[in-house]
């Protein structure tokens, strides 16, 4: 007990490590604000006592007692709201684990049900030869999911502790992004959503990190089919314009409701319409991508109009090759 009572008074006095285990900023930290209110408390109680002693008005006196209540309700609001943040946090995270739980384990188990296929009766023949690949196939597809799932968590994690290292190149997105859509083509065959694509021929090369602009365009491109209405279409442009480089992707979709438009980049959030239209996927992608054009000096936004569809853009400063 004597040990705990040691280690909270060391917590109290070393504020700067505890308000950064909580990630937020100093005047924000419950226990700063706390000591700063027992002051105020303690300071407005005297200032009160000396003034209304000087005063003998009744009505000066109660000014000076409004005034200070006003100032401690105040500082009051600025607790709650820090400690609302800080269950906010807590709330993000709970369903983070209920999302990741779901994402990983439904991949984990169509691998496991794959791999009971494999070592079954039936495909110890030569004729199965065909289904076995497809069996090997399917399993690569949901690995590769979970991979891709993972280092986005990892990458959220850099974001966030502000620990991301870009390596910039100078590298074609337009060859980039025809990379990106060959990797997604069965994807978008099996939604039935055709991508179709026009590159403006003198866009010059971008200078970025490719291998974390290829990340945005999937995040972009991933959401784009899955969020897409049997039959419809997803068209990716790049085009110069000014100093910078454009790069936008529309859908013919479910689109974006307006209440939820002003949270699409927030960590963790997913639209109604991702019950709706029962789309999977973490929440994270639009976070990361808008932290990577962020970080890459660019710009990322979007429009929307429910049950029509979706356009998303993020431009890139162009940079000369010396």
């Amino acid at each position: 007990m004597a040990e705990e009572t040691k280690s909270n008074w060391q917590d109290i006095f070393n504020l700067k490590k505890v308000c950064s285990r909580y990630r937020v900023d100093i005047w924000q930290c419950p226990q700063v604000l706390f000591l700063v209110m027992g002051f105020i408390i303690i300071g407005a109680i005297l200032v009160t006592y000396e003034l209304t002693k000087t005063y003998q008005e009744p009505e000066i006196a109660a000014l000076i007692v409004l005034a200070v209540s006003a100032i401690l309700f105040v500082i009051g609001q600025i607790i709650v709201t820090s400690f609302e943040r800080i269950a906010e946090s807590s709330l993000a995270k709970s369903e983070f684990v209920s999302i990741m739980s779901h994402q990983l384990r439904s991949p984990m188990s169509s691998i496991k049900w794959q791999l009971n296929m494999l070592i079954s009766e039936d495909l110890k023949s030569n004729s199965a030869t065909e289904k076995l690949f497809g069996f090997l196939e399917g399993i690569y597809d949901q690995n590769e999911k979970m991979i891709r799932c993972v280092s986005d968590l990892l990458e959220v994690n850099r974001i966030e502790d502000k620990d991301i290292a870009l390596k910039p190149e100078f590298f074609s997105i337009s060859a980039l992004t025809e990379k990106v859509i060959d990797e997604y083509k069965k994807d978008a065959a099996m939604a039935n959503v055709n991508i179709s694509s026009f590159f403006q021929p003198d866009v010059p090369l971008s200078y970025a990190d490719q291998d974390r602009i290829k990340k945005v365009i999937e995040h972009l491109l991933d959401n784009a089919i899955r969020y897409s209405l049997s039959g419809g279409e997803v068209n990716i442009s790049i085009e110069k314009r000014s100093n910078n480089i454009i790069w936008k992707i529309t859908d013919q979709g479910a689109g974006i409701p307006k209440e939820d438009k002003k949270r699409v980049f927030e960590k963790f959030f997913r639209s109604q319409n991702a019950a709706r239209y029962k789309s999977s996927g973490s929440g994270i992608g639009l976070f990361i991508a808008k932290s990577i054009i962020k970080l890459s000096g660019g710009a990322i936004n979007f429009a929307s109009d429910e049950n029509k569809g979706s356009t998303f853009w993020f431009s890139l400063p162009i940079k000369k090759i010396q």
